[in-house]
């Protein structure tokens, strides 16, 4: 295992008044550079992306870990449901590629991509976004969609809310929710922007994409939809279900999976 330098911390000017923060390793020139993304609402700290983080880094990787602004500046908590919330998919994925579009200048190569939970949602979108940002490969862990709590027939009663709510008072904030959030308030747009995200629109863009994409998930995560993640393979994503573990990783399963990721790493670099 290789002795790393400390991490630093790195700030982006995403909009005017906000500065969005990243936590960098420098790691040996010769190993992919990693970006791993934090689930919804989350923070780069959260534990499953701050374990990873510092596994990699550990190994030698270059790896930056961002926490999306969702509009604050310098955010370093995660948002409760019940704040306002005034970001959009959108905004998150204008901060995803600007941060990706940093590391590799940084590191001088396109870098691998690591998503958690919902954080994989955004980097498709991401990907799906424009072929013009270069990215190594994607791997996504315990992939969610948006809605997947909710499941199809509250997200159609949502989609029908906030297409109302939006031809009524298009910039008013109104309750709803979203993901893990039974409450969630926030602009129509900016929800439709996230609900158009869902299993349909999730596998079109993994199954269209020019980026290898391998998604890694756990056979006792009882949050995710195994069985259409396990459908993603007929499309050319590479599924690698990991036994007992959980949409965390947690306890003896964290090292399951860094070798997994590891893994899908060492083949892309030498393939």
């Amino acid at each position: 295992m290789a002795v790393h330098a400390g991490s630093a911390r790195m700030e982006l000017t995403v909009a005017p008044g906000i500065v969005a923060e990243a936590e960098y390793w420098p790691g040996e020139s010769e190993l992919p550079a990693v970006l791993l993304l934090h689930g919804f609402l989350a923070t780069r700290e959260f534990p499953t992306i701050r374990r990873l983080s510092e596994a990699l880094a550990s190994e030698g990787f270059s790896v930056l870990a961002p926490t999306l602004s969702l509009g604050m500046n310098r955010r370093r908590q995660s948002v409760a449901c019940e704040a306002i919330h005034t970001h959009s998919m959108e905004q998150d994925v204008a901060e995803l590629r600007s941060w990706v579009r940093w590391l590799a200048e940084r590191a001088g190569k396109a870098p691998v991509v690591i998503g958690h939970s919902a954080g994989g949602a955004q980097l498709t979108a991401m990907l799906d976004g424009g072929r013009d940002l270069e990215v190594a490969r994607a791997v996504l862990v315990s992939l969610s969609s948006f809605g997947e709590e909710q499941g199809p027939d509250e997200v159609g009663f949502l989609r029908a809310r906030a297409a109302t709510d939006q031809a009524r008072a298009a910039d008013a904030m109104y309750p709803y929710s979203l993901s893990y959030c039974k409450t969630y308030v926030t602009t129509p747009s900016n929800l439709l922007s996230y609900l158009t995200w869902d299993k349909a629109r999730l596998m079109l863009a993994l199954n269209g994409s020019t980026v290898p994409v391998t998604v890694i998930y756990g056979d006792r995560d009882e949050r995710i939809d195994k069985a259409w993640i396990e459908n993603l393979r007929s499309g050319g994503v590479a599924v690698r279900p990991v036994a007992g573990a959980n949409h965390f990783f947690d306890l003896a399963h964290e090292f399951d999976l860094l070798d997994e990721v590891l893994r899908v790493i060492s083949e892309g670099s030498h393939g």
